[in-house]
């Protein structure tokens, strides 16, 4: 009976078979993870009480969350102020292909290495221009790690959509008399929007819970970050039934305020666009 059910739909519906793999690879790596997390983050741990999870959640927790949202957001920006116009030289500036495969080859050079073999060798290089040691003190050598590592996710999309672009809709833009200027805010940018949200995903996720980047390029006592804060209560979570549920509460709560920003994102745009239309 299961068999035929079965059969049916994958006859009726061809196009579920080529997607099976990448479904079973979401179910495996993604969903079933986070539904594990949120069962361990309402478990109780060996005290009988789930309350302990949360207590754990306190002033200076939420301070480093709030704290590692305003890196985040900032390494995001800085990332998009520099990408939009290096991808749009790239894309539009450079004729010969052989020159802009070996800019593409040295943007994603970094990509290539370890990440930590990345991050002892920013350290090193901020300490000799520096003069000595372990001389990266504060939140603004965090960013700049942030943004080395993961510019490269920003500039390709990017410079992936411009390459494509059609270049008679920039003729057009210049030919109804207006200048470069116009032409990039109105044309360029809302053109390569997709492009412009999948980079700023694949850096400020990332960016938010990094790991390790902290710890290194800053090294003042308050440099940490709340993917450290998750590191630590992950490792202890090895002995310990109560930091599992830490971690996992953790990893919840600000999964939780992702989806949060995003749907307000989502609601936001929503909104704009019913007024605009209403307003016509």
């Amino acid at each position: 009976m299961f068999k035929n059910k079965l059969k049916f739909i994958l006859k009726n519906n061809k196009g579920i078979l080529p997607s099976l793999p990448y479904i079973l690879v979401a179910l495996i790596f993604i969903v079933i993870p986070s539904i594990l997390i949120v069962i361990k983050s309402f478990s109780p741990t060996s005290s009988g009480s789930i309350i302990e999870n949360f207590n754990f959640i306190n002033e200076y927790v939420w301070m480093k969350i709030l704290k590692s949202i305003y890196i985040a957001t900032v390494a995001t920006i800085i990332c998009v102020l520099l990408s939009y116009p290096f991808a749009h030289f790239l894309a539009f500036g450079i004729k010969s292909k052989v020159s802009k495969s070996l800019i593409i080859l040295l943007i994603t050079a970094p990509i290539w290495m370890s990440f930590l073999i990345k991050i002892v060798g920013l350290k090193t290089l901020f300490d000799c221009i520096n003069g000595y040691q372990n001389s990266t003190f504060g939140d603004i050598f965090t960013i700049l790690g942030l943004v080395y590592i993961y510019i490269p996710f920003m500039i390709l999309p990017i410079y992936n959509v411009l390459e494509g672009m059609p270049r008679n809709i920039l003729f057009a833009s210049h030919d109804l008399g207006r200048g470069s200027f116009y032409t990039f805010f109105k044309i360029v940018i809302p053109y390569t929007k997709t492009a412009l949200f999948s980079g700023i995903t694949l850096v400020f996720l990332p960016s938010l819970t990094t790991v390790a980047v902290p710890q290194f390029l800053n090294t003042s006592s308050s440099g940490t970050m709340i993917g450290d804060i998750i590191m630590e209560e992950g490792i202890l979570a090895q002995i310990s039934d109560i930091s599992l549920a830490r971690a996992s509460t953790l990893a919840f709560i600000i999964s939780l305020i992702v989806f949060g920003c995003g749907t307000i994102y989502v609601v936001t745009k929503k909104i704009i666009k019913i007024t605009k239309e209403r307003n016509k």
